[in-house]
């Protein structure tokens, strides 16, 4: 789990930016004969630099798959370094979130949407967040981590959606600092939900769960915690799926089908991630709160 490696510190717009165009060309730029070089390409600290690379690999920009030395651009990296370098479009940092929603090197950040609640988005204590998320990680990762562990990086994940850091504009997540101060609370948002955004949430399910299946029921849609990554009930879901399967632009990626007492959802040949992903960064629509 990668991320479990970022110091417990959220990462800049600047330096995600900086590291896909450093990283195209020096594949070997997070080793550590390359620390001094690396520390002044990115103006900070050593702590810091495994804080950007962590981000990087957890969210498949980046991956070291040739050499455990040498890190290069995924296919999503380069899109993202293709059609957006800055990294200053709202649709970048959807494609940023979903991607680590569905990583296999990311928690906790899965795990902090998915204890968060849908259908009221009702406010939950930051405390019981950190249990929950102590509590889940047991069964994934096979070892206990300690609360101060998990608070930490939980604490990293949070400030993603705080102050200035990149995400915070999209709206996904909500914080106060709790009655009579007794600590944070946290809920989902209400984010802007372009089609753009369900129909890459709906390709990275397919081949992240069902990579081997043409169709599979709204329910299993439902349990693999899209509506949480996307910040919106189960029947906002559905409800949009079923108006975007109507729509000819989208006819070519899925159809929402009926039968007795059963919703199911077909998946066709341009619902794929490498498709749906430039879908989104080149039509997406401004979703900046």
């Amino acid at each position: 789990m990668a991320l479990m490696n970022n110091e417990g510190e959220p990462v800049t717009r600047w330096w995600v930016s900086k590291g896909l165009e450093v990283v195209r060309t020096e594949r070997d730029i997070f080793t550590k004969s390359k620390m001094r070089e690396a520390r002044l390409k990115f103006i900070a600290g050593a702590n810091r630099i495994t804080t950007i690379k962590s981000w990087m690999v957890s969210s498949r920009l980046i991956e070291n798959k040739r050499s455990p030395r040498e890190y290069e651009l995924t296919e999503f990296g380069l899109s993202i370094f293709t059609n957006d370098p800055s990294l200053i479009k709202s649709s970048t940092w959807w494609a940023f979130h979903l991607s680590l929603c569905f990583s296999e090197d990311s928690e906790p950040y899965p795990i902090f949407f998915l204890n968060l609640e849908t259908a009221t988005k009702d406010w939950s204590d930051w405390v019981q967040v950190i249990k929950k998320t102590q509590n889940a990680l047991i069964d994934l990762s096979g070892k206990q981590y300690k609360n101060s562990t998990i608070e930490s990086l939980l604490g990293g994940v949070r400030r993603m959606f705080q102050g200035d850091n990149p995400l915070a504009e999209l709206g996904l997540v909500e914080i106060n600092s709790g009655a009579h101060n007794s600590g944070a609370v946290i809920r989902l948002g209400s984010p802007l939900l372009s089609d753009e955004i369900f129909m890459h949430g709906l390709a990275l399910v397919r081949f992240s769960h069902f990579k081997s299946r043409d169709s599979i029921s709204f329910s299993e849609l439902a349990s693999t915690g899209l509506p949480n990554f996307l910040c919106c009930s189960k029947e906002e879901l559905r409800k949009n799926l079923q108006r975007i399967s109507s729509m000819s632009e989208w006819q070519g990626h899925f159809s929402f089908d009926y039968a007795v007492d059963l919703e199911s959802i077909t998946f066709k040949d341009s619902c794929e991630p490498n498709r749906t992903l430039l879908e989104l960064l080149q039509k997406g629509q401004d979703t900046w709160l």
